[in-house]
C-alpha cells in the first residue's frame, strides 16, 4: 500500500554544476564541468535494480552584450545515460552530443558515478566562430531523464519526483579568446600532442 510517506522530497540538496573550465582543443572551445548531489539514495536504489538513469547537460556559449540581451553563439546538449546489467554485474555507460559519443563499461560503482557527473572536454563551439575583441561567457545546467521508465518502476517510483531534479544555470565569468592564438598554433604546431587540450587561449576578466 503506497502512503503519502514516498512523496517526501528526494533531495536534501539541491544538486549544482560545479568547477566550470573553459579552454581549446584542437580547432574547438571545449568545457570541463561537474555536477554534484547529482545522486540520492533513491536513484541509486533504482539504478542498482536495472533501471536507465540519464543526465541531460545544456550547455551554452553566449556573447556578452552590455546593451541589449547577451546572444547564443554556440550551445551543446550532451546525454549521459547509465544501466546496471545484472547478468554481468557492470554498468553501461554511454555519452552522446554534438561531437561526442562514448560507451564505457565497469564494474565500480565509483566509476561510473565519476562518468555520470562529470563533463570533460566537451566541444561548444569551434574557435574561428569567437571574436577577440569580444566577451563571451558559458552556462550550464543539468536534468534527470525519467522517461524511459517501463513497468513496474514506473508505478514504484510514480510518486518520487524525479521530475523536480533540475539545476539553476551555473556560468563562467566572462572570457576571451586569445588575439595571439593563431600565432601560438603556427609556432607549436611542430611539436604539439594531437588531442593536447590548450588552457592558455582563453583568457577571463574577473580573477
Amino acid at each position: 500500500m503506497l502512503t503519502a510517506g514516498l512523496v517526501s522530497p528526494v533531495f536534501a540538496v539541491s544538486p549544482d554544476v560545479v568547477n566550470i573550465g573553459v579552454g581549446t582543443n584542437d580547432k574547438y572551445v571545449v568545457i570541463n564541468a561537474r555536477l554534484v548531489d547529482g545522486f540520492t539514495e533513491k536513484i541509486l536504489e533504482a539504478i542498482e535494480n536495472g533501471v536507465p538513469m540519464g543526465f541531460t547537460f545544456e550547455i551554452e556559449l553566449r556573447k556578452a552584450n552590455t546593451l541589449w540581451v547577451d546572444s547564443l553563439v554556440s550551445s551543446n546538449k550532451v546525454r549521459h545515460r547509465i544501466q546496471f546489467d545484472s547478468l554481468k554485474k557492470a554498468y553501461k555507460f554511454s555519452e552522446f552530443g554534438k561531437n561526442v559519443k562514448r560507451k564505457i563499461i565497469t564494474r565500480k560503482e565509483t566509476r561510473y558515478q565519476q562518468l555520470m557527473l562529470t563533463l570533460k572536454d566537451i566541444p561548444i563551439a569551434p574557435i574561428y566562430k569567437l571574436d577577440p575583441d569580444e566577451k563571451y561567457y558559458v552556462r550550464v545546467k543539468a536534468d534527470l531523464e525519467t522517461d524511459r521508465f517501463w513497468f513496474p518502476f514506473n508505478y514504484i517510483f510514480f510518486f518520487v519526483p524525479f521530475s523536480e531534479f533540475e539545476t539553476s544555470w551555473a556560468q563562467t565569468s566572462p572570457l576571451s579568446i586569445d588575439p595571439d592564438l593563431e600565432l601560438s598554433k603556427q609556432a607549436s604546431s611542430s611539436n604539439k600532442k594531437k588531442g593536447t587540450v590548450s588552457r592558455d587561449v582563453i583568457r577571463s576578466f574577473n580573477k
